[in-house]
């Protein structure tokens, strides 16, 4: 260890509180997270990693969202969820409403440009991506609906809110997330929601932090700005419909949302290669 970090065996003990953790044959906590096996190493190599050119940035989702399997409870989810239906009316309609669509080229083929509905017919035609790319088929209960939603609106969140694609972006927009759920849900259920971009969160700053320190100033604003556009959200992202708003120009409803935090187009561009290799 180098001299310089490494600490006296006193100052060591002072902060260790002279405290000996209890031995077992096979590592034992009591954190659900740590004790999975999967969890720590997905959890590991996201924060530790460096993004090279060789995999896309979110090769590693498939796995994290197996390991969150193993340490979340559905039938707490679906208790919690119940309550929070019961506890607020708004909610429980949205749910009720099951509204879902799949976007195509053709069916914002006559928004004006300068309109959430031209941006997206761009998003679909420029990049080949669909709207529509998770959990495609029909939800079955109420967490299937939410979680489905969530996944429709994520790129067009990147749309009316201004915080784009970008590593940055991508961290700024569920800092939004989370602050929009945390205003809107009981803390349980807020929790629930917000555990998967907590990792996301978490595991990027370790990254930046540890490997590209040119980022990480990036990555604290982007957090800062989701935050603060988050705060100001009256519900969550996911319940609102902005097949509603196809036909009007994003200004107005960045306006109308509270998205000004969302930074000029190309703001955070740099990033993309600043944060690889």
């Amino acid at each position: 260890m180098n001299a310089e970090t490494k600490l006296a065996p006193d100052e060591a003990a002072y902060l260790m509180g002279g405290a000996e953790p209890a031995t077992s044959s096979v590592l034992i906590s009591n954190s659900k997270y740590l004790n999975s096996p999967l969890f720590r190493d997905v959890y590991a190599q996201m924060g530790l990693k460096r993004d090279g050119h060789d995999l896309p940035d979110a090769y590693l989702i498939p796995t994290l969202s197996r390991a969150m399997g193993e340490v979340t409870d559905p039938a707490r989810i679906d208790a919690l969820l119940a309550a929070e239906r019961e506890r607020l009316p708004e909610f429980a309609a949205w749910l009720d409403e099951r509204f879902i669509s799949d976007f195509t080229v053709e069916q914002v083929a006559h928004c004006a440009e300068g309109t959430l509905g031209a941006r997206i017919r761009a998003f679909i035609a420029d990049s080949g991506y669909a709207i529509d790319f998770l959990f495609k088929e029909a939800p079955r209960t109420d967490y299937e609906f939410l979680i489905k939603r969530r996944a429709q609106n994520h790129d067009i969140e990147h749309m009316v809110t201004g915080l784009c694609p970008s590593q940055v972006g991508e961290i700024a927009l569920i800092a939004a997330n989370t602050m929009a759920n945390t205003n809107y849900f009981s803390v349980d259920f807020a929790h629930e929601l917000n555990l998967y971009g907590t990792v996301l969160m978490a595991t990027s700053l370790s990254r930046s932090g540890l490997h590209y320190p040119k980022t990480l100033p990036a990555l604290l604003e982007g957090i800062s700005r989701g935050y603060a556009l988050g705060a100001r959200q009256e519900k969550p992202l996911f319940m609102i419909r902005w097949e509603d708003h196809l036909n009007r120009p994003l200004a107005e409803i960045r306006a109308e949302f509270g998205f000004e935090d969302g930074p000029e187009p190309g703001y955070w561009d740099w990033v993309f290669q600043e944060f690889k290799g």
